[in-house]
């Protein structure tokens, strides 16, 4: 799998992959001598995934490219921003309240005195 680099901490050598399918983020916990080091924000890494615990887990990371998008969790965030506010501005459109038909509200009233 493909993923960009969206979060690492070199000192917990664990970083979070935005995979290739657009599916669930991948998260990487690596050991004292994995490349987890030398991840950055916006590299473009090759991994492999199992899932552990319904958490897709990235194994044996390998740079492709450094830099790709060093802007991509930025620009991730703005997006998230735009699709908040297209939320908050929605019209809501009220259905229209509709006389009961007669013959309906003519069976309630018989019902009610039965």
């Amino acid at each position: 799998m493909y993923g960009v680099v969206l979060w690492s901490d070199e000192s917990e050598k664990k970083a979070v992959f935005w995979c290739e399918d657009h599916g669930d983020l991948a998260y990487f916990a690596g050991s004292d001598d994995c490349v987890a080091s030398t991840l950055d924000a916006g590299d473009l890494v090759e991994f492999d995934v199992v899932w552990k615990s319904k958490l897709r887990t990235a194994l044996n990371p390998r740079i492709v490219q450094e830099k790709l998008d060093v802007d991509l969790p930025d620009k991730l965030l703005r997006q998230s921003d735009v699709d908040a506010n297209r939320r908050q501005t929605a019209d809501i459109v009220p259905f229209p309240i509709r006389p009961v038909p007669p013959i309906i509200a003519e069976r309630v009233n018989q019902a009610e005195m039965a």
